[in-house]
């Protein structure tokens, strides 16, 4: 009896340690995602962090200076997620700072643009907020790729977007823009134009005032991609049928702000940050 006795500590941790090994072999499943696109665009304050504070999650961006983001797209948990934007510091005061907390519902496989956007200053207009957008570009078609635009340019008032092919095109912009009259906040729909061939520079995003040709506001080039073959994978870009990419329009740096105090001074003129909202198919078996 008293053999017995001694000897069940030994079986309990004997059958504990069974219970708790993995097969070898044994894989994680993985949890239902999401993807999603974080874009820093409000022009007058410092670096942020974009943090998921519901659930242990991957998913965030961090130590962001204005007009960050992630060109390919992030996976993010299924389901209603809290987010929350923070200052980013390694002073501890302000890194516990919260800019801004919202609720996003995202849907399992589903894509999504999470955009930081206005002035952070008081009483300026328009004031900060956070656009959720839902992105899920269709396929544009054969030898085409597709693009569609975002203003999120906080004081730059109604723009005029063109595509051009060669920098030398803004010589001769249209009188009539591709998308014109384009108001903040708006978010156009996905248009497909024809593949770049690479004798062309590479398609451009030009951005004027309403109603204008001159001056040139922002002339961002659209990355080119590569092809794919049997051992690699394409990635998108202008010259890569299937593509489909989003231009967020975002606005010059506020003088005086964080964003600013480079030497010299940085992000001073409008811009368009690029991101990748569908890639070709695989090529690899």
């Amino acid at each position: 009896m008293m053999r017995f006795r001694s000897s069940l500590p030994l079986c309990v941790l004997s059958l504990a340690a069974f219970a708790c090994r993995r097969d070898a072999t044994f894989t994680e499943p993985a949890p239902p995602l999401a993807a999603v696109h974080w874009v820093h665009a409000v022009p007058d304050t410092g670096e942020e962090d974009f943090r998921v504070v519901d659930l242990a999650s991957n998913a965030g961006l961090y130590d962001a200076n204005y007009r960050a983001a992630n060109m390919f797209y992030q996976g993010i948990e299924a389901g209603s997620r809290r987010i929350r934007i923070f200052n980013s510091s390694p002073d501890p005061a302000i890194a516990q700072q919260v800019l801004t907390e919202l609720t996003v519902p995202f849907t399992v496989d589903q894509g999504y643009t999470l955009i930081h956007m206005g002035f952070a200053r008081a009483g300026q207009t328009p004031a900060r907020t956070v656009r959720v957008v839902g992105d899920n570009a269709a396929d544009p078609g054969p030898n085409n790729v597709g693009i569609r635009l975002i203003h999120a340019g906080a004081g730059m008032g109604n723009i005029d977007v063109n595509l051009i092919r060669h920098r030398a095109d803004t010589l001769t912009l249209p009188a009539s823009p591709l998308i014109g009259n384009v108001a903040y906040e708006s978010v156009g729909a996905y248009l497909a134009v024809p593949a770049d061939v690479a004798a062309a520079d590479s398609l451009r995003v030009v951005v004027t005032a309403a109603g204008t040709t001159a001056p040139i506001l922002a002339n961002v080039a659209l990355p080119l991609g590569e092809a794919g073959d049997r051992s690699k994978n394409p990635i998108a870009g202008a010259r890569v049928p299937g593509s489909v990419m989003t231009a967020v329009v975002v606005a010059p740096s506020v003088a005086g702000s964080a964003t600013n105090r480079a030497r010299p001074p940085v992000n001073t003129t409008p811009s368009a940050v690029i991101l990748v909202d569908r890639r070709p198919p695989d090529t690899v078996p």
